[in-house]
């Protein structure tokens, strides 16, 4: 049965190899004699067009085109650079109307033609014995058979061993070897060095590197150490894809000091959100010399860089951005007071730049009561820490906003988050002893407006009836919705 499949296959490729044209005469041929200016010719019309004369440039005798006087040989056409990307010596991979190309460049002067088994158009289709077929298969689907080896990690022709594991040739015929650097085992397609090896040759070897961009030694010499620790730290792997992102920093600090600074030069110099994108390096300062980082002062660094890109935010001159430096110079003047910090300071900063954007985003107009409404619909949460902006509108700007903080609404949001607390609670299908003392304490305050502590309630007397729950608080009694 097999072999009948394979006749078949065979007589398919056959016909389709036949299906080859003349482009002189049109008739099937299996297979061109040449090929001209993308032009195909049989075997007679060859003999009938080409004709045997001396080669203009080279004088030797050859078979050239009867009616192109100017033509020449195959070897003085093929005798120069490639058209597309100029290299003089290289394998010719296909003559074009604009002269040869070498095999990289061939694909891209070819008709795409779809693939075979995908369909996929492509300029670069081939045939693989390896697969049984004589199909033309685009890249894709010519690699199919590939992959990565699971012992070796390298991308190979994989072969699938007894165990049922996908293999590369090497792995599978040999295994285990030993690792020549280290004397531990390593698979053997991973060739004269086992991975752990490998990666800590190409770390000291880009740290031998790297040491050529310091002038000073006792730079150079830091900076091996710091290698040293980061192989240690994070692994030969993580160290060797890491250690050239570091070289910047070190030669900023050689550029700078000429030597290992202390963290507030550093702070000042890069900065907090600098520092952050240094990491490893800062913990080997602080482990190796002592380099003790300060977050108070880190802290401060970064709410004063916050607090000058909210300052930015706003268009420059305009009414709400000198409204908002005004601002700023009182949260200052509390500042050194010592009546706020500059965490507060910056939190409402925030708050009220993102008043003055919502209210106009070119900064011509001040906030009116309906804007201050529109914004705390959207960020009720922000009301505390809008007031003390409100305030200072209307008596610096002569504004007349009411309190942001109103009751009411303040009431109702709580009444809202309650129902909501308590439909997620009805619906949860295990109640068990603490889910029973959340829903009374959540429902004598949504029900009857009497907040009380879990501890409390424990200590008055609830009775469960046919109708619901019946609590006695303070000589009273409150009725509750049942909880089953």
């Amino acid at each position: 049965m097999g072999t009948l499949e394979a006749q078949n296959e065979d007589r398919n490729a056959m016909t389709q190899r036949s299906e080859i044209c003349c482009d002189e005469c049109g008739r099937e041929v299996l297979k061109l004699t040449r090929r001209h200016r993308g032009h195909g010719y049989c075997s007679t019309c060859y003999a009938r067009v080409f004709k045997r004369r001396l080669c203009p440039p080279c004088g030797e005798l050859a078979r050239l085109p009867r009616d192109d006087p100017k033509a020449v040989c195959r070897r003085c056409e093929i005798d120069k650079p490639c058209a597309r990307c100029g290299s003089a010596e290289y394998r010719i991979g296909k003559i074009t109307p604009y002269g040869p190309v070498c095999n990289a460049c061939s694909p891209h002067f070819r008709e795409p033609k779809p693939c075979e088994d995908c369909g996929t158009p492509s300029g670069r289709l081939t045939r693989v014995k390896r697969q049984g077929h004589d199909r033309r298969l685009c890249p894709s689907c010519a690699s199919a058979d590939h992959g990565t080896c699971s012992a070796c990690r390298r991308h190979r022709l994989l072969t699938i061993a007894p165990e049922g594991q996908k293999l590369c040739h090497t792995c599978h015929e040999q295994g285990d070897i030993t690792c020549p650097s280290c004397y531990g085992t390593m698979p053997a397609g991973r060739g004269d060095v086992c991975e752990a090896c490998y990666w800590g040759r190409t770390c000291r070897k880009r740290i031998t590197i790297n040491q050529a961009a310091f002038k000073e030694p006792e730079m150079s010499r830091l900076f091996v150490e710091f290698g040293a620790w980061l192989m240690h730290t994070v692994g030969s792997k993580k160290a060797a894809l890491k250690i050239n992102n570091y070289l910047a920093f070190f030669l900023d600090i050689e550029t700078t000091w000429q030597q290992v600074p202390s963290y507030s030069q550093l702070l000042h110099h890069f900065g907090a959100e600098g520092l952050r994108r240094v990491r490893l390096p800062m913990r080997w300062l602080d482990e190796a010399k002592g380099i003790k980082p300060n977050a108070q002062a880190k802290r401060l660094h970064s709410d004063k860089r916050r607090i000058r890109e909210c300052l930015a935010s706003l268009p420059p001159s305009s009414q709400a951005n000198k409204a908002l430096h005004s601002y700023w110079g009182q949260l200052e003047s509390r500042i050194k007071s010592g009546k706020t910090s500059y965490t507060s300071a910056r939190l409402a900063l925030r708050v009220a730049a993102s008043l003055l954007r919502h209210t106009d985003t070119a900064g011509q107009r001040l906030p009116a009561q309906r804007d201050v409404e529109s914004y705390l619909d959207a960020a009720p949460g922000q009301a505390a820490t809008l007031t003390g902006f409100t305030n200072f509108l209307n008596q610096q700007q002569g504004t007349a906003l009411k309190p942001v903080v109103n009751a009411a609404r303040i009431c109702k949001q709580r009444k809202e988050k309650l129902a909501r607390s308590l439909m997620k609670m009805a619906k949860q299908p295990e109640k068990n002893e603490a889910w029973q003392w959340e829903w009374l304490m959540l429902g004598m305050e949504y029900f009857h407006e009497r907040k009380i502590s879990k501890k409390a309630i424990r200590q008055q007397e609830i009775e469960t009836k046919d109708d619901g729950i019946w609590v006695t608080l303070e000589g009273s009694k409150y009725w509750l919705p049942s909880s089953q």
